[in-house]
């Protein structure tokens, strides 16, 4: 028996060839978009699942559901709930990650509010390699988030301000670059005239 289920939203994971669905019997289905077999589903919610968004760099998906809650959900570890969100009191219609900040989400309901979120006990670690690049990975080292470039030689050193949203390199191309830890955008390179090989945070 075909049992039809209105989907309320749809994604696409392009790094996996995936598109994942939200429907309104609270499962989530991952599919293959070019041969649309199923990949996985799972009942996500326990009412009809509004939004599903999709981080542009982690293997996260976050849902959002009439339950009025929004959960976040890893893909590399078999789409294990790694948070769940609640404080709205009605419908979570919509969520999306921050392009400029990949911590933080935005969820809108007809609670008749917005809030702004933040994903937690996010940590990195840092990388800086001869191929003149640093990397930032998630706290189990498996996933690239991002890789910072604009070095021209290899990069010896990398810092973390333990307060500030900065991250500092280091290169024998002899200079340092302060980058801003949202969006990993250069703030400011210094010419150092001589390699540099530490930076203490």
């Amino acid at each position: 028996m075909l049992v039809i289920v209105a989907v309320r939203s749809a994604k696409f994971i392009s790094s996996k060839r995936w598109v994942i669905v939200g429907s309104d019997d609270a499962f989530i289905r991952v599919y293959d978009y070019g041969t649309m077999e199923k990949i996985k589903e799972f009942q996500a919610h326990t009412d009809f699942i509004r939004c599903v968004g999709v981080h542009p760099t982690l293997p996260y998906v976050l849902s959002a559901s009439d339950d009025a809650v929004i959960k976040l959900w890893d893909w590399e570890k078999d789409w294990m709930r790694t948070q769940t969100f609640e404080g709205h009191s009605h419908y979570v219609m919509r969520v999306a990650f921050d392009p400029q900040d990949p911590n933080a989400f935005a969820s809108a309901s007809l609670d008749g509010t917005i809030k702004a979120l933040i994903l937690d006990d996010m940590l990195y670690i840092l990388s800086g390699s001869d191929d003149y690049t640093a990397k930032v990975w998630d706290d189990e080292g498996r996933s690239c988030v991002q890789t910072l470039e604009g070095h021209e030689h290899n990069v010896t050193t990398v810092c973390a301000h333990p307060e500030l949203p900065i991250v500092i390199t280091g290169s024998e191309d002899e200079t340092l670059r302060i980058w801003d830890a949202n969006g990993f955008r250069v703030a400011v390179a210094c010419d150092e005239g001589i390699a540099v090989v530490e930076i203490v945070c």
